[in-house]
């Protein structure tokens, strides 16, 4: 009897290991309110479950994991996976070792945040051009932060002045309310988690919307090279009939928004 139930659990283990060998993993970064992983452990967040829609529509068994960005890539790159991670942009360069779907959610165009009492700082500027050259503002940012082709060209042109930090962009919300800086760029989408997860108040703080800020990036389902292009129409196809059919899973912020300049 002793070497029965050690037989069974084996022949269990086996089973589900064999069960998921087809799977598809599914990874995602710690990004709220993106995709992060709840209290109970549960992957959670506006397009995860956007994905988790996609994928079941599709008939898609999947294995959930959050994984670092850098980890991720190795998997997608890794001969023989059958992989999938959330959110990604699609570049010339990711599309010599990945595939992608058709776009799942396109980023809002970015936003100034600042305080309720900063505001009057940028009531005459409505582009960001000017408040780059504006010496008496000063961004918060984190340091090797990309926002883009057109912001980042601006930055390099006007060089404002900046507060640069290393640490979570958390702290970015906290030095504008200490006034250690004036304002901090973002997407709507984060704006909420920044807060937050700064322990501030949203009465506290404004959004300003700049007239020259671009759309938002796309965001595509990113896909190992051996994943078969059936399963790649499949999802498409998911993709077409949930984005057209249902409401759009994002957060809203509850700030208020002020309108740049006269």
């Amino acid at each position: 009897m002793r070497h029965v139930i050690p037989a069974v659990l084996f022949l269990t283990v086996f089973a589900l290991s064999f069960a998921h060998a087809d799977a598809l993993t599914v990874s995602y970064l710690h990004r709220p309110p993106y995709y992060y992983t709840d209290k109970d452990g549960n992957p959670s967040g506006f397009l995860v479950e956007l994905t988790r829609d996609i994928l079941r529509d599709a008939g898609i068994e999947v294995v959930w994991k959050e994984l670092p960005p850098n980890r991720i890539m190795l998997e997608i790159r890794k001969r023989g996976a059958l992989h999938c991670s959330i959110g990604w942009f699609r570049t010339q360069e990711r599309e010599a070792y990945a595939k992608f779907s058709i776009p799942i959610y396109q980023d809002k165009p970015l936003v100034i945040m600042t305080t309720t009492e900063n505001a009057r700082l940028f009531s005459s500027h409505t582009v960001l051009s000017e408040v780059f050259s504006d010496t008496s503002l000063v961004l918060a940012t984190v340091s090797s932060f990309s926002y883009g082709d057109y912001v980042d060209r601006l930055l390099r042109t006007h060089c404002p002045r900046m507060h640069v930090v290393s640490t979570d962009r958390s702290v970015l919300t906290r030095l504008i309310k200490m006034r250690r800086a004036s304002y901090l760029l973002t997407a709507p989408e984060e704006v909420d988690t920044l807060i937050a997860s700064a322990g501030l108040a949203r009465d506290d703080f404004i959004l300003i919307p700049m007239k020259d800020l671009p759309s938002g990036m796309m965001r595509h389902l990113m896909f190992s090279l051996d994943v078969g292009d059936d399963i790649l129409a499949k999802v498409n196809a998911s993709i077409r009939k949930i984005t057209e059919n249902m409401p759009r899973k994002e957060p809203a912020t509850g700030l208020k928004v002020l309108q740049p300049g006269p």
